[in-house]
């Protein structure tokens, strides 16, 4: 199903998916429930900690930047509050929906591996592991380095799958991964089953979304996700074009280590970058 173009601007360069279809080898939009309830579960964590981390890097990056994968503009919309220069670009439709009709206005609807801007950024955001869903994250740096003049930076953001990787979830079996409680006091659950292609490093999640109080509120799909060691981003940023200049782990910009423990790494990896 094609999205509503009066939802987004540059409706001419939508590349969309139509539902039903979840191909591996393209990325993967949050439709239906998972759009409807992805919010909630963040917002069940607390404050993100993404949000002051990249607050700062505009601060050193100023000018026009993208926020890909913005979804319905949690993260852009207090960035833009804070005077910040960003839009977005999202793959899904639903989630473009369910963003504030003014920040929507400030949103692209289009696949990031094919997307094209009019004009140069100063710099691009990428939180979350929204990279991670890409069938080749290096052919798709290479693209987002033509998004970029000299000078330009990157923020990114991606994740070492340990839970799975350690064996902390089953393999193969559903469990509970997520639960909140909504506004109106429905009880909204996220059940996930997994597979691991070790050596192609592919996280393959099923995801299984429902509300108990609304038995007719269901959703399932399933996302592939290319996880790669901290050095290997360095190298994959490089060869894109990009200058790597600082990578830190956990949230934490003092906790450097190309080799961390995974029984004490929480798995999240940030790398900032230039382009040449």
């Amino acid at each position: 199903m094609q999205a509503n173009p009066s939802l987004c601007r540059d409706s001419g360069n939508i590349a969309c998916i139509p539902r039903g279809r979840h191909n591996l080898d393209v990325p993967q939009p949050y439709e239906s429930l998972e759009a409807e309830l992805y919010d909630a579960f963040q917002e069940s964590h607390g404050p993100s900690p993404e949000l002051t981390l990249m607050k700062a890097f505009l601060e050193h990056h100023p000018g026009r930047s993208l926020e890909i994968g913005c979804g319905s503009g949690r993260l852009l919309g207090p960035l833009r509050e804070a005077g910040f220069e960003v839009e977005g670009l999202e793959i899904s439709a639903d989630m473009i929906a369910r963003a504030k009709p003014a920040l929507q206005q400030q949103i692209h609807h289009g696949d990031m591996d094919q997307w094209i801007p009019r004009e140069a950024y100063a710099s691009i955001l990428v939180p979350a592991f929204t990279l991670q869903l890409s069938a080749d994250p290096l052919t798709t740096l290479k693209h987002w380095r033509g998004w970029l003049r000299p000078g330009s930076a990157i923020y990114l953001t991606t994740f070492m799958p340990y839970a799975e990787l350690l064996g902390e979830f089953p393999e193969g079996e559903w469990y509970e991964d997520h639960k909140t409680t909504l506004p109106d006091g429905s009880h909204a659950v996220l059940e996930t089953r997994h597979e691991l292609q070790i050596e192609q490093q592919n996280l393959i999640r099923h995801h299984r979304y429902h509300i108990k109080q609304r038995p007719d509120a269901t959703h399932e799909c399933r996302q592939c996700i290319r996880w790669g060691e901290p050095v290997q981003w360095r190298e994959w940023l490089e060869k894109a074009g990009f200058d790597v200049e600082t990578q830190f782990l956990d949230w934490d910009e003092s906790y450097i280590d190309d080799a961390p423990d995974p029984e004490q790494h929480e798995g999240i990896i940030t790398t900032l970058g230039r382009v040449f």
